[in-house]
């Protein structure tokens, strides 16, 4: 791996970031604070950032809804709502929910979720509290067509999400397996043959996968809660090929953005938590991987 530059970026440090996910089209980083209900936009060309404080539970991901400049998909408690936002203004124009998960526990709420290459969207649930100690969440997608599809039960904590370039194959992880998962894709939302491609008990790592990303040549970016970093990872080969370690332990979630698509940026967690890590919650921008990723994909409303 080449030597990356790591710097830390003008947003404030945010108790739960996350949802990374860059717009081509406002050549802007959109992301969450789970904690705070708040949603964020970065702009690295002027280096200003924008936010949005929500009346929900919680907000698990963000994504912008396809063929619009101001609508975004928003996991918010047991909800998925549009919500319509400028970009700049400190409060949101309209906020609607399209979708309950009707048979979802109370004490769970949604996580992390993304659109695949068609539109729809995936996301899991997980518990709001005692995380560690159970497996009550689910994996869904959606479509407003067809509503949800529940995919798998006994998820622990749902997270980080990826689709390969030849899109039959997709990728997921549960945090609370301590592994990466492949998945055989179909762009009709079935999803089969789930297998683990890296586990990382047996490569020695205590810590706990979270969010991912994947490159042009089909190689993982996963981040690593308590871990302090981000793994580059061969789903093929299930090998190790590097690791980008970071200045705080909690690290979310990671997602390709600038002009190129070869900047990788980072979110953390734990501001307010540990007040000897200043660093805690902060996200970061890495250059000079000598790699790059694709455009995110949006939701189809």
């Amino acid at each position: 791996m080449a030597s990356p530059k790591i710097e830390k970026l003008s947003l404030p440090p945010l108790g739960l970031g996350e949802g990374p996910h860059w717009s081509v089209d406002s050549e802007s980083l959109y992301l969450v604070d789970i904690h705070t209900s708040e949603l964020f936009r970065y702009h690295p060309s002027s280096g200003k950032y924008y936010s949005v404080k929500l009346d929900v539970p919680s907000i698990g991901f963000v994504t912008p809804v396809a063929g619009t400049k101001d609508q975004f998909l928003i996991g918010a408690g047991t909800d998925l709502q549009i919500v319509k936002w400028d970009g700049i203004s400190s409060s949101v124009e309209s906020l609607n929910v399209i979708h309950s998960l009707s048979d979802e526990l109370k004490t769970n709420r949604i996580n992390d979720g993304k659109s695949d290459p068609v539109g729809r969207a995936w996301f899991g649930t997980m518990r709001t509290k005692d995380i560690l100690d159970g497996k009550e969440g689910n994996f869904y997608s959606f479509t407003k067509e067809k509503g949800s599809t529940k995919h798998f039960t006994g998820v622990g904590i749902s997270n980080g999400m990826a689709w390969n370039l030849g899109k039959n194959r997709m990728y997921y992880i549960d945090s609370l397996r301590h592994s990466v998962d492949a998945v055989d894709y179909s762009t009709d939302g079935t999803i089969g043959n789930r297998r683990v491609v890296f586990d990382l008990k047996k490569n020695d790592f205590s810590f706990f996968p979270d969010g991912m990303t994947i490159d042009t040549d089909g190689k993982l970016w996963v981040a690593c809660y308590n871990g302090s970093r981000v793994l580059n990872i061969d789903p093929d080969s299930g090998n190790l090929l590097g690791q980008i370690n970071l200045p705080t332990s909690k690290i979310t979630s990671a997602a390709w953005g600038g002009k190129n698509l070869d900047e990788l940026y980072i979110t953390s967690a734990g501001a307010g938590e540990d007040d000897s890590d200043s660093n805690a919650g902060q996200t970061f921008r890495v250059t000079g991987l000598s790699a790059h990723g694709s455009p995110m994909y949006e939701f189809k409303l």
